[in-house]
């Protein structure tokens, strides 16, 4: 439970620092949760189409945080993502993706009620 926290608490500095990056997540409970806990800057991908999203976030950001869900459906999504957004020109970041999914967590929307549960 407290790597989590501490996880989150990495995460929050690094959206509170760098407003040039976003955290893209896969839906709207993901964005929930992540607000939540105090984070902003947190895009959904709204069943959007990989290169529509890729556009729109090269217009106003230098990177991306893909924080998708570590299921089969969320390992597809980060697996394309990783390929694409290079693509348009932005930096992707996987390091608070690969730390929470050394906690055991399957679900990014599940993240609040792990940290208000202690």
């Amino acid at each position: 439970m407290d790597r989590v926290k501490a996880i989150i608490y990495e995460l929050k500095k690094f959206s509170d620092l760098r407003e040039d990056w976003v955290i893209l997540v896969e839906g709207k409970r993901d964005v929930k949760a992540l607000k939540k806990l105090g984070i902003e800057n947190v895009v959904e991908m709204k069943g959007q189409n990989y290169h529509t999203i890729a556009e729109k976030l090269s217009e106003s950001k230098k990177g991306v945080v893909l924080l998708m869900d570590f299921d089969e459906h969320g390992e597809r999504i980060f697996q394309k993502l990783q390929k694409i957004l290079p693509t348009y020109g932005l930096k992707t970041d996987t390091y608070f993706r690969e730390r929470l999914k050394e906690t055991g967590i399957k679900y990014i929307e599940e993240l609040d009620r792990w940290i208000l549960q202690t």
